[in-house]
């Protein structure tokens, strides 16, 4: 007797054993990435040959930097914190079992090696930059460096040493991105209480493009960076006011500008009196001198967005760069920001208010900064099988996908009649809203130039 009928349009259904060539192909990538960072007898040879592990005791090293790293993958699973959560993991992946203390001793003594780890993946794209080329017109840049700081709050008991704005303990970390990286490349950790600006006075890198926030306003730096070779782009504060030399008209006429006697005008002074030209977008030229009294002419525009006059310090050549161009530019600094967000949101950077030892602390934060690094890895593989047999933006587009080889997260998009690629760790959402570029605006009718906010 049958138990059963299968229906006259039965079809079997796959096995789910059954080969799938692009699940394999992503498995590899996957892998590759995992195997690279995450190898425990490699991470045990490192830290015998750093002399964290003298004796063979009973926990393995390897696998509870492993541990570490992959725990800062997992959400908050109760209050015990990261700790215990890494050590679960240190037990599913074939550790010895343990008491807490004695498997967060074993973390502690390991910090070392995970901050080892953290500056050699610095070191690693710092070269990957080197190697990739911008493209676009941003291939007039060796690549595009932006800085800003990212701060998180810590337990009380740890203030003496992070001491914190408006809170008792924070921890900031001062990183720098790089666009032709794809990822950060450098990054210093303090205490909350120290600004952004004191931070960052690096060795500028010739040809390249800095993008930094009003954190980091200060003529002596944009001077020092453009004399050395480097281009700038930031926004201009309120209170700098700096001498303005000519105006630039939709042609490309060039007006110098005085007070009317020869002498010297603000800008300020310049928008009230209605010496610039009377548009919508200004172009002027500007000159700054910085503490030890050297000069620079650099360049100011004024682009109108949701009805509010936005002006930016460049010294962006404005036969490559329209004032649009700039205001464009600009808005690449967005990729930092994103990239805090996947540390403290995904990667469990700001889970460390439970921390109350330095040694500990600076052992989460370099895990989580290894876990991010591994998740744009695997990303950044995995974007490659896709990229394959696909066009790339053409080349006089701009902004274009930045780099020859694109970076995680990217997506397909129509344009054109073709396909390209649209690369958001490239090139962020909000470029791809560009106002259009071109000659000059004409003023507005009802737009008084002397009506402008700053």
């Amino acid at each position: 007797m049958e138990l059963a009928i299968l229906p006259r349009l039965y079809r079997p259904l796959k096995s789910e054993l059954a080969p799938d060539p692009l699940r394999e192909r992503i498995a590899a990538a996957v892998e590759l990435c995992a195997v690279k960072m995450l190898d425990p007898a490699l991470l045990e040879a490192i830290a015998e040959d750093m002399g964290l592990m003298k004796k063979k005791r009973v926990h393995h090293a390897g696998l509870i930097v492993c541990a570490v790293i992959l725990s800062a993958f997992q959400g908050p699973t109760d209050t015990q914190g990261r700790w215990l959560d890494a050590q679960r993991t240190y037990e599913a992946i074939g550790g010895p079992r343990a008491s807490r203390e004695s498997f967060h001793k074993q973390v502690v003594k390991l910090a070392p090696l995970l901050r080892a780890l953290v500056q050699r993946r610095f070191d690693d794209m710092t070269a990957r930059a080197s190697r990739n080329h911008l493209r676009g017109r941003l291939a007039h840049f060796a690549d595009v460096l932006i800085p800003d700081g990212c701060g998180f709050k810590l337990a009380k008991a740890l203030s003496g040493v992070y001491a914190g704005t408006g809170v008792p303990a924070q921890m900031k970390l001062h990183a720098v991105y790089s666009v032709a990286a794809g990822d950060c490349v450098s990054a210093k950790a303090t205490a909350g209480s120290v600004h952004d600006s004191d931070e960052f006075w690096p060795e500028w890198e010739s040809e390249a493009l800095y993008i930094w926030d009003l954190g980091y306003q200060g003529v002596d730096r944009f001077v020092d960076a453009a004399l050395s070779g480097a281009h700038v782009l930031q926004r201009l504060k309120d209170t700098h006011n700096p001498q303005v030399l000519a105006s630039y008209g939709p042609t490309g006429a060039r007006r110098a500008l005085d007070d009317g006697e020869g002498g010297p005008v603000r800008i300020e002074e310049a928008l009230a009196i209605g010496l610039v030209h009377k548009q919508a977008v200004l172009d002027l030229d500007v000159r700054l001198v910085d503490c030890h009294k050297r000069e620079l002419i650099a360049r100011v525009v004024c682009v109108p967005f949701a009805g509010e006059d936005r002006y930016y310090l460049t010294t962006l050549p404005r036969e490559i760069f329209t004032p649009h161009d700039v205001a464009e530019l600009y808005r690449v600094r967005w990729e930092v920001e994103i990239l805090f967000r996947g540390w403290k949101g995904a990667m469990r950077l700001d889970e460390v208010r439970r921390l109350r030892t330095p040694p500990s602390l600076e052992a989460a934060v370099s895990a989580s900064l290894l876990a991010a690094s591994l998740s744009r890895d695997m990303a950044y593989e995995i974007d490659q099988l896709a990229n394959e047999g696909i066009d790339t933006a053409p080349e006089g587009a701009f902004p274009p996908s930045a780099a020859r080889s694109p970076s995680a997260g990217s997506a397909v998009a129509i344009g054109n009649g073709r396909i390209r690629r649209s690369t958001p760790a490239r090139r962020p959402n909000a470029l791809r809203d560009r106002a259009p570029t071109g000659p000059l605006a004409p003023l507005p009718s009802g737009h008084d130039s002397r009506q402008r906010t700053r």
